[in-house]
């Protein structure tokens, strides 16, 4: 399984937005998007070209909060790779000092390949689901946006 909605509008930090949640199998985790840059719609509209590419690509990322590129210092995202027909999905901050909002937007920005392991050994919280749960999410999402 493969989720990725809001759940109602909502308050963070005196901030404007919604509350959502995602779901990848059954790790569920809630967050909040900022209504300052980005509406509901065009949050949707990203999830909906990052499954496509996902599909097409075995690459992508998830925005789930984006500000304003001048004021902002980062952004929240779920980046995902296929490998083996697996897909792994893990949270990232993307830096704003880092990549440029209409790189990232544009899918140009490579956020590097996919690690399990830090330089400590350490491994990165990780979650998997299969190719068939991202196509669901991707119609899911066609026609929410139709």
């Amino acid at each position: 399984m493969f989720d990725l909605f809001f759940t109602s509008e909502g308050r963070m930090f005196g901030e404007a937005g919604y509350n959502g949640s995602i779901k990848i199998g059954n790790f569920s985790e809630n967050f909040f998007s900022n209504n300052i840059f980005f509406n509901a719609r065009q949050y949707q509209e990203q999830w909906l070209a990052a499954a496509e590419r996902v599909l097409s690509n075995g690459k992508s990322y998830f925005l789930v909060n984006v500000y304003d590129p001048d004021m902002a210092n980062f952004f929240t995202s779920w980046p995902c790779s296929v490998i083996d027909g697996t897909v792994y999905i893990q949270n990232q901050i993307i830096f704003a000092d880092q990549y440029c909002l209409s790189d990232i937007l544009s899918f140009q920005t490579n956020l590097g390949e996919i690690e399990f392991i830090d330089e400590d050994g350490e491994k990165f919280s990780t979650w998997q689901t299969d190719l068939h749960a991202m196509q669901q999410f991707r119609t899911k999402m066609r026609h929410l946006l139709a």
